[in-house]
């Protein structure tokens, strides 16, 4: 496509929410860059600021329309000329976003990051929603990775066929759709070029992946072929749900070495009668197995979960068991979240409903207790070795260098500090454990 003839020539980004959003928003940018903008850093400096909403829950539908008012400030204090809202907000409210906020110069949907192509020279219109869906970038598709880090995400499929009872996301981003294998491996072999030494594979249901494509192509599939491909050091699983292909990849794991030891298995709850209520379709006794053949075939495995507290008619015997379950299995990092009313999901008329003095006491005590076994665990890393992907220079006294070791995934698990190294950026390193916390590590190159 040929670069705009237009004045406008610098855009900023503002994305919100998961790392699935991180991937459509690098999208967003690199068709940007194809057409000739300039991305800033700045928002003072921005022609254009796209802010890639979040429509998950409550709280963060709350942040994207703060910093949707944030940013239209721009306008007097910056250069600011078109303020754009895209993503899940969008998605699910883009009329009431439109008609509530003249700010807004346009408003578009999870399936049309490509309406930058379109944005500038004033052929767009203000608004475009289509029906729950999404985008899927295939190898031609432009991408912009800001910044300098060794990792990135790689979204591997998008939407969901599940229907749990709380979830919006199939209502936003429609049924699972599955990249195809020789694409993704293309992508990787693309992102090795570039320097990136672990890829994260993301999806609403990383599980799922391949089940809408041709018999035989699953997670396990995807995996080997990515195993073979040259540059790449680690990549990581993230957002499986607890399925039973979590059996094979773990029979799978000994064949696969670039894969790190590390499962983020979100598991909500692990009370029966709460696990029926979300519609999740498994009991707490096929978690409990699960992650019981987990420790028992793969000790070494990391494993990092997420629950939802004060879901209607959530009782304390309800809260117990989730407590006490976490207690027995020792997650290694343990995520938590309130229960959101979301419009159209089928717990938005389900009463009782939990007060809210009820859930925060909750959701403190999750994670009251996944910081107690997050330092015991780690506290069992001490005097131990670990491969540490090195990010850059630390800032604090008497450190180096930082990274994160295998066990610590991006953004959410905390961070490994090295005393000593003359290490580069994205070399692995093997090195000592001398300190821990619940969140960090020290560690001396071996």
């Amino acid at each position: 496509m040929p670069p705009f003839k237009s004045a406008i020539r610098t855009i900023h980004f503002v994305s919100l929410g998961c790392a699935k959003n991180r991937v459509d928003t690098e999208v967003m940018a690199g068709i940007a860059v194809e057409q000739g903008l300039r991305i800033v850093a700045n928002p003072l400096d921005a022609e254009i600021i796209v802010v890639n909403t979040c429509g998950f829950i409550r709280s963060a539908k709350e942040e994207s329309i703060q910093t949707l008012l944030e940013m239209a400030r721009y306008r007097t204090s910056g250069r600011l000329r078109l303020l754009v809202s895209a993503g899940c907000l969008s998605q699910r409210y883009g009329e009431e976003l439109a008609r509530n906020m003249p700010e807004l110069s346009h408003v578009f949907g999870t399936s049309y990051p490509d309406w930058i192509a379109r944005i500038v020279d004033r052929s767009a219109p203000r608004v475009q929603i289509g029906p729950a869906g999404h985008f899927l970038q295939d190898i031609k598709t432009p991408r912009f990775i800001q910044g300098k880090n060794p990792s990135a995400y790689l979204k591997i499929a998008d939407g969901c066929s599940r229907r749990c009872a709380f979830c919006a996301i199939p209502l936003i981003r429609g049924k699972a759709k599955s990249r195809a294998v020789g694409e993704i491996r293309r992508e990787v072999e693309k992102m090795a070029g570039h320097g990136i030494k672990e890829i994260c594979l993301v999806a609403q249901d990383s599980s799922a992946y391949g089940r809408d494509l041709n018999r035989g192509i699953d997670l396990v599939r995807l995996l080997r072929v990515l195993n073979s491909t040259p540059g790449i050091t680690w990549i990581r699983l993230l957002y499986l749900y607890p399925d039973r292909v979590i059996y094979r990849l773990l029979e799978a794991l000994p064949d696969l070495p670039k894969v790190v030891p590390y499962l983020d298995i979100p598991i909500q709850h692990a009370s029966d009668r709460m696990l029926k209520e979300m519609r999740r379709g498994h009991h707490a006794s096929s978690l409990r197995r699960l992650m019981e053949r987990i420790r028992k075939q793969s000790p070494q495995i990391f494993l990092r979960t997420t629950v939802l507290v004060g879901y209607p008619t959530e009782s304390e015997s309800d809260f117990k068991a989730l407590l006490d379950f976490l207690a027995e299995i020792e997650f290694d990092h343990i995520g938590a979240f309130r229960y959101s009313r979301e419009e159209g999901t089928r717990s938005y008329a389900r009463e009782p409903r939990v007060p809210p003095a009820v859930s925060y006491s909750r959701l403190r005590k999750i994670m009251a207790l996944g910081r107690r076994i997050s330092k015991r665990r780690n506290k069992m890393l001490n005097g131990k070795t670990v491969d540490v992907l090195v990010e850059g220079a630390a800032d604090d006294d008497g450190f180096v260098l930082f990274g994160r070791h295998q066990g610590q995934a991006p953004e959410v698990d905390g961070v490994t500090y090295i005393v000593s190294s003359s290490a580069q950026f994205g070399d692995t390193i093997r090195a000592r454990v001398i300190k821990s916390d619940a969140f960090d590590l020290v560690v001396e190159p071996i």
